[in-house]
């Protein structure tokens, strides 16, 4: 009876293979291409596997097949068996689609390939592929040339985005990424293979076009079938070519900012998601032919696997495609979960600047709820030995599963170190503001941008005639009341009458006598002089527009503005008087992080003028913010309170060894001015080293920010 038995399972097993597959023939004569027409999916074998799928491996002479048990687990997760109904609730777990991640199917792209067709040679064509190749070498030659200068745009860019509509930062992604797909489906039509469906898929709140070229399968030239999976990054990549050059020669900043996104998007990105293998898209399959495996994740998961159910006597008798299939499985798992990390983090993000916070956080919620409860089931399988763990010693499976639930208790109570990237400000530290006097005309001004200065030291002097009429006039007025005062005084005491008059013009000769103090004091005013020591800088480092349209760069830089002959206005400053040679970096902090931002924290410092050098300072103080206009009594929540943090910045550490314009000059004046003039006003990137903390303290905060406790 035991004879028997291995027979009757592999007859039974052959009977539950899909008799609705299609094996075609590969011209090598070893392999098949295995067709599912109702799911649309093609594998890739070779005939003694199939062969023995089907029973007939043993009925031929001389073969000799391999266990059934080695390939009906890859027969039944590639699709190839009949459904059961032990199989049916699994399925339905199993497909259940992610609130972060589903598919959307439109309609066929392959008429809108077949027309696009007599154009790709423009793109695909041998002679375009090595034009192309040599202009994307140029490019990357230039744009190694000109890194410090896109360095320096980095910030810029930051600053463009956040100012632009969501819709805008969209419609820019999924034009280019519908580019993408068009070239998979372009080239696969070019090939001669049928084009399946265009879609939308719906990935962290972003949708992404998508095409089906499963039918490029089918080619029996690895070289074909790996093009057409490398075509939407070629697209991607012309693009990104293109957009470089539009950033170098643009004159306008949007244009350029819009053309560094573009090569961000198609350049960058397109590297770090669709051309890796350790993701499902274009580079994984790529790998997977040049493998010649028809899943690599699942060869993959058995490699790993491998390792886990097989003594360590016996791992060194591994060859080296087990070895990296194992580390290949570990490394994509890591790099996943890494990226959603990171995808869940920037939605949070996006969605709290436009007030749908708790929105998004109740989608990331239910997609770690259901990551969870994946990962306790699968848990649960590996200590019960069900599934692929059937067969693993019981010690070594509840060993495995104590280790992970070590390693998960451990990454939520062990203190991560935590940063805050914030942007920054540098400017003057202790810099009093000079004001005008508002109505004035300038007649003269004794100091230029750089003079030194002491205390009380006249600046400027400004003439007001309308001020000096109303002085006269009010003088003038004082007299005559003055006189009618005495004359009024010397009848009550002749006449004895009532002092009532005489009290009333005393009245109104005090207060001409006090207005005439305040019309002094503003003819004082026009007398500007300094309110401390120290060197003359200008009001702003931002440029103003000058009036008339002048022409700024044919003015002398170190005339303050504005000058004589020019009215004065109160409303902005003049000049400032900088008592100490020192610059300081100032970086606007959330309440959130008031509590874990105090004296002395490390703060790093990174300017665009000076990619790759990072300058070491510590926070000097932490104080709200100073907003125009705002009320004592308007006072906003604690959570949307903002404060900024001021760290110190010496001129000597943001000087470099070899800079010319300081070379063998002492701490002068020149010096120093030179230093101020140049960094002052200069935006910054600024990382600042909050205290550890570890996750489940986050999760928690979270979690009552989303209940509203």
């Amino acid at each position: 009876m035991s004879g028997l038995g291995p027979a009757v399972n592999s007859r039974r097993e052959a009977s539950a293979l899909r008799q609705d597959l299609h094996a075609l023939p590969l011209p090598d004569g070893r392999g098949l291409v295995i067709v599912d027409e109702i799911g649309g999916r093609f594998a890739r074998t070779t005939k003694r596997i199939w062969q023995s799928l089907q029973g007939s491996a043993s009925d031929a002479p001389g073969a000799t097949a391999p266990p059934d048990a080695t390939f009906w687990p890859q027969a039944k997760a590639a699709g190839w068996l009949k459904r059961t109904s032990v199989d049916a609730p699994n399925s339905r777990s199993r497909w259940l689609p992610s609130p972060l991640s589903f598919r959307i199917p439109l309609a066929s792209i392959d008429p809108v390939a077949r027309r696009l067709v007599p154009l790709s040679g423009l793109v695909y064509s041998p002679l375009a592929v090595v034009l192309f190749s040599v202009a994307g070498l140029v490019s990357l030659l230039f744009w190694m040339v000109r890194w410090q200068h896109w360095a320096g745009s980095v910030p810029s860019l930051q600053s463009y985005l956040l100012s632009l509509q969501p819709l805008t930062i969209a419609a820019t992604f999924v034009l280019t990424k519908t580019a993408h797909e068009l070239g998979h489906a372009v080239l696969c039509r070019r090939f001669g293979s049928r084009c399946g469906v265009v879609g939308i898929w719906w990935l962290c709140f972003m949708p992404c076009p998508y095409v089906d070229v499963t039918d490029v399968w089918r080619q029996p030239n690895a070289a074909r079938r790996g093009a057409v999976m490398a075509a939407g990054i070629w697209v991607e990549w012309i693009i990104a070519m293109g957009a470089l050059w539009v950033w170098w020669l643009a004159p306008s900043h949007e244009v350029r900012m819009t053309a560094m996104n573009v090569v961000l998007v198609c350049g960058i990105s397109t590297v770090l998601f669709n051309a890796n293998p350790l993701m499902r898209y274009d580079g994984y399959f790529i790998l997977s032919d040049l493998l010649d495996t028809a899943n690599l994740r699942e060869e993959a998961r058995r490699g790993l696997r491998l390792f886990l159910v097989s003594p360590l006597s016996r791992w060194h008798r591994f060859g080296k495609r087990v070895w990296s299939m194992a580390v290949y499985h570990l490394a994509s798992k890591l790099y996943r979960i890494s990226i959603s990390i990171a995808i869940a983090t920037f939605v949070l993000q996006w969605a709290a600047g436009w007030g749908l916070w708790r929105i998004a956080m109740v989608v990331v919620v239910l997609a770690v709820m259901r990551f969870a409860f994946t990962g306790m089931r699968n848990l649960v399988r590996m200590i019960r030995g069900s599934g692929a763990w059937m067969g693993v010693p019981g010690g070594r499976r509840v060993g495995l599963a104590a280790c992970v639930c070590l390693a998960a208790i451990l990454i939520l109570i062990v203190p991560v170190p935590r940063y805050r990237h914030v942007p920054g400000v540098i400017r003057v530290r202790d810099a009093a503001l000079v004001y005008l006097p508002r109505g004035g005309v300038i007649e003269a001004v004794d100091v230029r941008v750089g003079d030194r200065v002491i205390a009380g030291q006249k600046l400027a002097e400004i003439a007001d005639p309308t001020l000096q009429m109303k002085f006269e006039e009010n003088r003038g007025k004082q007299s005559v009341i003055r006189e009618r005062v005495h004359a009024t005084r010397l009848a009550s005491l002749r006449t004895g009458t009532s002092a009532r008059d005489w009290q009333a013009l005393e009245a109104a000769s005090d207060s001409l006598a006090s207005n005439q103090s305040l019309l002094q004091k503003r003819i004082d005013s026009l007398r500007l002089v300094s309110p401390q020591a120290g060197l003359v800088l200008p009001a702003s480092a931002a440029p103003t527009t000058p009036k008339n349209h002048r022409d700024w760069r044919m003015e002398d830089p170190f005339t303050l503005r504005p000058t004589v002959g020019e009215t004065t206005e109160d409303r902005v400053a003049w000049c400032r008087i900088a008592s100490d040679p020192r610059l300081e970096v100032v970086v606007n902090i959330n309440a959130s992080d008031r509590n874990r931002i105090a004296e002395g924290v490390p703060v790093s410092v990174t300017l665009p003028s000076m990619p790759g050098r990072k300058i070491r300072t510590h926070v000097r103080g932490v104080s709200p913010m100073e907003l125009v206009g705002e009320q004592v009594a308007a006072t906003k929540p604690e959570e949307e309170l903002a404060y900024e943090a001021v760290c110190d910045l010496s001129i000597e550490s943001m000087v470099r060894p070899q800079d010319p314009s300081f070379a063998g000059q002492t701490a002068t004046t020149d010096r120093e001015l030179d230093g101020l003039l140049r960094w002052d006003g200069a935006s910054c990137q600024a990382v600042l080293r909050l205290p550890s903390k570890p996750l489940w303290k986050d999760a928690k905060h979270s979690i009552e920010r989303l209940m509203g406790i």
